[in-house]
């Protein structure tokens, strides 16, 4: 299987599995600030936002607060996304995204790229209307196998729902 995709079944088996109950990482119990942002889930995990001068640093735990991934990002001179570094919960680094802006300085697209081999994975592709309203991403998935709608639904499952927006991937 590609890398990608052991990863997502990876981090999903560790939130489906059993665990026994341990102490949960220091970062879990953070207390919000001007600069620090919880945001608890319905099933107990957690996203931790902090903000400092060098970016923003997002942390996810688990419910029983074993860190599950770290993803840091770099903040632009006008405090728009430049890029982010993702880890797993282990710090080992999976993917680094580089984000791009039109002139008006408009997200219009995001590059996926494996840290190990440096391809490109995925790339989200942003649009806009006469109105300024952005559109929904047109994700496009860059790896070898499976379908890639099949990938993304796997990958993501209630954010692409009943749309048939891909093709097969010629590379299969």
């Amino acid at each position: 299987m590609p890398r990608i995709i052991l990863s997502l079944l990876s981090g999903l088996m560790l939130c489906l599995a059993p665990t026994a109950w341990a102490e949960p990482d220091p970062g879990f119990e953070v207390k919000e600030t001007n600069n620090v942002k919880v945001i608890r889930n319905e099933d107990g995990s957690r996203s931790i936002f902090e903000r400092s001068e060098r970016g923003i640093r997002k942390s996810m735990y688990s419910s029983q607060g074993k860190l599950m991934s770290v993803t840091l990002y770099r903040i632009g001179k006008y405090n728009e996304l430049r890029s982010c570094l993702i880890y797993d919960g282990n710090k080992n680094e999976l993917f680094f995204v580089n984000y791009g802006y039109d002139v008006n300085g408009r997200l219009v697209e995001e590059q996926m790229r494996d840290s190990a081999s440096k391809a490109l994975v995925r790339r989200f592709i942003y649009t806009y209307d006469d109105t300024g309203n952005r559109s929904k991403p047109l994700c496009i998935t860059l790896v070898k196998g499976k379908l890639n709608e099949q990938r993304l639904r796997s990958a993501s499952p209630t954010h692409f729902d009943n749309q048939k927006m891909f093709k097969e991937n010629p590379n299969s």
